[in-house]
């Protein structure tokens, strides 16, 4: 009979801690979210919203939950009394390329007149070498009428200047990716899941082999690089020895 009273308490306890959240996941303009990434950050548990935007996910009082989606900014709320949740999301501004060129533009123009007007010397500028290209710079301008010889293109590809260039811009480029990830990424969630701050940047190396994660960290697309990022974590941690 103790036993059973034990039992009968221990089964309350649980069912008051723990309690299935549902809720819906919507934009600005209230239209429904698919393919948002939940996480319970105490239990490390995850799931997607459907294609409603539909979610539920167990979670106790007290948990944090985080939405995640790309080209979404990231939100999270603390589990109170609220058994449904209404999410919004709120989308990241994508500017198109001519409103880049033009903003761009009036950047330089806006540069050149604080240059002018107080007698600065404009800084010098470092634009990267093109790299030779076989075909564009070598084979087109052969056959053309009339034919062209780019001796300068034939020694740079030949010599291997050209793949040096290329090879040197992939890194740096690949180095400011990285030093734009750390600057914005959330470090405490992949931590909760396992991968620690100094193991991080091997776990991104690990996860650059998916293309699409490159193409997020080239974009600087947060949410989409951070889902992206998720579905590597049980294969690195497995790699790792850790699972």
């Amino acid at each position: 009979m103790k036993r059973f009273i034990l039992f009968y308490f221990l089964i309350i306890s649980i069912s008051i801690n723990s309690q299935t959240i549902s809720g819906i996941v919507v934009s600005d303009e209230s239209d429904r979210l698919p393919k948002t990434l939940i996480v319970n950050m105490a239990s490390d548990q995850k799931v997607y919203s459907n294609e409603l935007g539909e979610f539920s996910i167990n979670a106790k009082s007290g948990d944090e939950l985080r939405f995640v989606r790309e080209n979404y900014e990231r939100e999270k709320v603390i589990v109170n009394n609220n058994y449904y949740l209404t999410i919004r999301l709120t989308k990241i501004p994508e500017e198109i390329e001519e409103v880049k060129i033009i903003n761009k533009r009036l950047v330089e123009s806006q540069e050149e007149k604080l240059r002018t007007d107080i007698g600065l010397p404009k800084g010098p500028e470092k634009p990267r070498e093109k790299p030779a290209n076989a075909v564009d710079d070598i084979v087109k301008p052969l056959i053309r009428i009339p034919p062209m010889v780019n001796v300068q293109a034939i020694y740079d590809v030949f010599s291997g200047k050209s793949r040096r260039l290329r090879r040197l811009y992939k890194y740096e480029d690949l180095q400011e990716g990285l030093a734009w990830i750390q600057n914005n990424v959330d470090l405490e969630y992949f931590a909760k899941a396992g991968i620690s701050p100094e193991k991080f940047n091997d776990f991104l190396m690990f996860s650059l082999k998916d293309e699409k994660v490159l193409m997020y960290m080239k974009a600087k697309n947060i949410g989409g690089l951070t889902v992206s990022l998720d579905n590597h974590i049980g294969a690195y941690l497995e790699k790792i020895g850790k699972k």
